[in-house]
C-alpha cells in the first residue's frame, strides 16, 4: 500500500524527465546569458524558482519539482553565487532560500494535481452524462424502426396472398428505408465510440480532398438516388491529412441530414474554399433551413435539446451532427452551419497537408 502510493506521489516517466531537463536547461542559460550582463547573481534564485514552478506544473507528482528545488539552489550556490564554481554553505540566506524553493515546489506541485484530478473527474462526470444522454436519445430511435420493420415483414408473411403487388413493394421499399437509416445509426454509434476511446489513434493519410468528397457523393446517391448533387471542384487539388472513413461519414451525415430534414430537399451542392493554409467544404441544399431557435446549438454535444424536437422521433439529426463535430475537431478543423436564402449551409473547415508538415 505504502509503495503504491509512493508511486503515486513520485511517479517516473521519460516525458516528465525531459520536461524538468529542458526547464532547468532554459534556466541556467537564461542565468548565463544574465551573468554576462551583471555577475552580482542576485537573479539567480528567482529564474530558478520560476522554473522550479513551471516544472511542477508540467510533470506529474512531487519529484521532479522537489528534485528541480535542490538543483536550483545548488545552481545558484555554486556557479552564480561567489566563491563561484564552489558550495559556500555558509552563505546569508541559503537555508531561507532552499527551503522558500522547496516550498514553491511542493505547494505548486499539489495545487497542480488538484487541479488535474477536478479536471479528471469533470471530464468523467461529463463523459457518463453524455453517455447517459446518448443512450436515452437512441434507445426509441433504434427501437421505433426495428418495430416497423418487423411490422412490415409480419404484414407479407401473414397476408401474402391478400397483398398486391404493389402494397408488398411498398412494404419491402420501407423496409428498406428503415434498414438504410439503422446502419447510418450504427455508423455513428462506431464513429462516437472510435472518437471517444482515448487509446484510439486516427489513422490520418495525406487524401486530395476532391476525391474523398467524391467517394461521399457516390455512397450517398445509392441511398437517396432523386436528390441531385452537384459538386463545383476546387480550382487546385487539395490535400489534407484525414482518416478518410471518418471525413467520408461527416460528408455522409451532412446530406443525409438535408435530405431527411431539409422539409422538401431536392438539390444539394458542394463547393470548395481555399485561402491560406485551409479548405473549405461547404455542403449547401435548398430545403426549409434549419430552425433558428437550434441553429445556435444544433453541433453541440447536446442531445436534451434534440430531444425536445422530436417531430420525427425515429430521425434524430443531433446523433450525427455532434459525430460530425468531434470528428473534424480531431482533425483540427471547425464546423459551422447557418441558414442561407436557398437552405441550411454546413462550412468544414480543414488544414491543407502543407500545413502540417511545416510543424513537423
Amino acid at each position: 500500500m505504502l509503495r503504491k502510493k509512493c508511486r503515486e506521489l513520485f511517479p517516473v516517466s521519460w516525458r516528465d524527465t525531459a520536461v524538468a531537463c529542458a526547464f532547468l536547461a532554459a534556466a541556467t542559460v537564461l542565468c548565463v546569458a544574465l551573468w554576462s550582463i551583471d555577475p552580482s547573481g542576485g537573479y539567480a534564485s528567482m529564474v530558478f524558482v520560476l522554473a522550479v514552478v513551471c516544472i511542477a506544473r508540467f510533470t506529474t507528482g512531487y519529484l521532479y519539482s522537489t528534485i528541480a528545488s535542490f538543483v536550483g539552489v545548488v545552481c545558484t550556490n555554486y556557479i552564480f553565487t561567489y566563491p563561484y564554481w564552489a558550495l559556500n554553505f555558509t552563505i546569508a540566506g541559503y537555508p531561507l532560500t532552499f527551503i522558500a524553493m522547496l516550498a514553491v515546489s511542493i505547494i505548486t506541485s499539489a495545487l497542480t494535481t488538484q487541479i488535474k484530478d477536478h479536471e479528471r473527474l469533470r471530464l468523467e462526470t461529463e463523459k457518463e452524462k453524455l453517455r447517459t444522454n446518448l443512450l436515452r436519445a437512441i434507445s426509441h430511435d433504434i427501437r421505433t424502426p426495428l418495430t416497423s420493420i418487423v411490422g412490415s415483414v409480419s404484414a407479407i408473411l401473414e397476408n401474402d396472398e391478400k397483398l398486391s403487388a404493389e402494397t408488398k413493394r411498398e412494404l419491402l421499399s420501407h423496409i428498406q428505408e428503415e434498414a438504410r437509416w439503422l446502419i447510418t445509426m450504427v455508423e455513428n454509434l462506431l464513429s462516437i465510440t472510435r472518437m471517444s476511446n482515448q487509446e484510439a489513434q486516427l489513422s490520418k493519410q495525406p487524401e486530395v480532398l476532391e476525391e474523398v468528397v467524391g467517394g461521399a457523393v457516390q455512397k450517398f446517391r445509392g441511398r437517396y438516388p432523386k436528390i441531385h448533387i452537384s459538386v463545383t471542384p476546387p480550382a487546385e487539388f487539395a490535400v489534407v491529412s484525414m482518416d478518410v472513413m471518418l471525413i467520408e461519414q461527416v460528408l455522409i451525415n451532412l446530406m443525409e441530414n438535408a435530405a431527411i430534414h431539409g422539409k422538401g430537399t431536392t438539390e444539394i451542392r458542394i463547393s470548395f474554399q481555399e485561402e491560406g493554409h485551409q479548405v473549405t467544404i461547404v455542403v449547401e441544399d435548398d430545403g426549409g433551413g434549419v430552425d433558428p431557435k437550434l441553429l445556435p446549438h444544433i453541433l453541440e454535444d447536446s442531445f436534451a435539446l434534440i430531444q425536445d424536437q422530436r417531430s420525427d422521433t425515429k430521425r434524430n439529426m443531433g446523433i450525427g451532427l455532434s459525430v460530425c463535430r468531434s470528428i473534424i475537431a480531431a482533425h483540427g478543423g471547425t464546423i459551422r452551419a447557418r441558414n442561407t436564402a436557398r437552405g441550411a449551409e454546413f462550412s468544414i473547415t480543414l488544414p491543407l497537408y502543407e500545413e502540417e508538415e511545416s510543424h513537423v
